[in-house]
């Protein structure tokens, strides 16, 4: 089970090997445990916020519309999961509460994941209001689940897979991800410090090690340009690439002139990267250059704290982004029509979530569906096919 965000992610790229202390060590390793977590809960909230600014009074109208609508929207979600020490199976719950323009919409999903048996297992069972559950299709008005099933989903598509390399697959891919990026970080050395050891502070009752990023404009575009240009001047990557679609194209039970149709495609595609990646770099580099003096982060930057406690496990998370985005800037950038919008939209994003019972006895039950209450994805697919009315041409 990994537990981690994007961001998390992106804190880890960037001190590793960079000279790192040891408390950011410190933190590297907690990171790694917590990818370790066999069941949990977790709750987080996020809240966003909108302002627009220099726009046309006809532009005003339609930003003070969206503005209102979005401003202030706040999404908190409650999360179980737990899985077997194999991490061949898992089963994982999320409660959503979305407040959107001042209306409530809950939803909720539950995933049911087993890899160990001789034909994998991925079922995604998820409830909606009645209203976007009529707004998915007409046959699910009066249904209160919708029911992902991959083995009902991979049948309808008429793909024949096989089943064991693909259980092999999931077992084998993590590990080989994790010897990528090891290999990756091995000189992965950016000139951009983005994370400090704050000390120690009690949250809700726990003494927690506090590690915060912090990122502004420059530095953001600093490590960006440099995690791109290395990562396209590193073979490793392609490589990777290439090895992954092996793999994925080795699960399809094609026929062998099919097969070997798509692996020539793949391997067409993947050649005409790698022969066009330096043309990539020097148009994501012209970019840059660009857009250097065009703010992307606002004012308050990127700052997100990390709160680390005494079993070495990230269980506090918090923190703000700051978004600027001037259109017109852009659309000078992207050489759009010179009459496009111009206005700049400042968009924040302001979040915090728990982890707690860690590795504790975490039930999770999966609802009852049948035909009554709920509606396959594929069942739901071939209604809205049958329902297309295709109009005569006229003459």
């Amino acid at each position: 089970m990994k537990k981690g965000s994007i961001i998390t992610l992106f804190l880890i790229f960037a001190i590793m090997l960079t000279g790192c202390t040891n408390n950011e060590l410190a933190f590297i390793k907690a990171f790694n445990k917590t990818q370790e977590i066999n069941s949990a809960e977790s709750k987080s909230v996020f809240k966003f916020t909108l302002k627009g600014e220099g726009f046309s009074p006809e532009d005003e109208q339609i930003v003070q519309q969206v503005t209102s609508l979005l401003n202030n929207t706040e999404v908190s979600i409650t999360q179980k999961i737990k899985q077997n020490d194999d991490k061949t199976s898992a089963k994982a719950y999320a409660d959503m509460k979305l407040n959107f323009g001042g209306m409530e919409m809950p939803m909720s999903v539950w995933v049911d994941v087993d890899m160990a048996g001789d034909k994998p297992k991925l079922i995604e069972i998820i409830k909606m209001p009645p209203m976007l559950m009529a707004g998915m299709s007409p046959e699910a008005m009066d249904k209160e689940y919708i029911v992902y099933d991959i083995d009902k989903l991979i049948a309808k598509d008429g793909e024949k897979v096989n089943y064991s390399k693909l259980i092999k697959f999931s077992k084998d891919m993590q590990s080989k991800l994790d010897n990528f990026f090891k290999d990756y970080l091995k000189t992965f050395k950016p000139k951009v410090e983005v994370v400090k050891y704050r000390g120690e502070r009690t949250i809700d009752g726990n003494k927690l090690s506090i590690y915060e990023l912090k990122l502004d404009d420059k530095s953001f575009k600093d490590f960006m340009r440099y995690t791109i240009n290395y990562s396209l001047e590193n073979k490793e990557v392609l490589k990777f690439m290439k090895g992954y679609m092996d793999v994925v194209m080795s699960m399809v039970e094609n026929s062998s002139e099919e097969n070997e149709l798509m692996q020539e495609q793949i391997d067409m595609e993947l050649d005409n990267l790698e022969r066009r990646l330096p043309e990539i770099k020097d148009k994501f580099n012209e970019f840059m250059d660009k857009i250097d003096d065009i703010s992307i982060i606002g004012d308050k930057g990127i700052v997100i704290e990390y709160g680390v406690n005494n079993d070495g496990y990230i269980v506090y998370e918090a923190g703000n982004i700051d978004f600027r985005i001037d259109l017109g800037a852009i659309g000078n950038v992207s050489k759009a029509n010179t009459d496009s919008v111009k206005g700049v939209l400042n968009i924040g994003v302001e979040f915090n979530s728990k982890i707690f019972n860690i590795n504790e006895n975490i039930t999770i039950d999966m609802p009852k569906v049948d035909e009554n209450n709920s509606i396959y994805f594929n069942d739901m697919i071939d209604k809205s096919v049958e329902n297309i009315v295709v109009e005569p041409v006229a003459n």
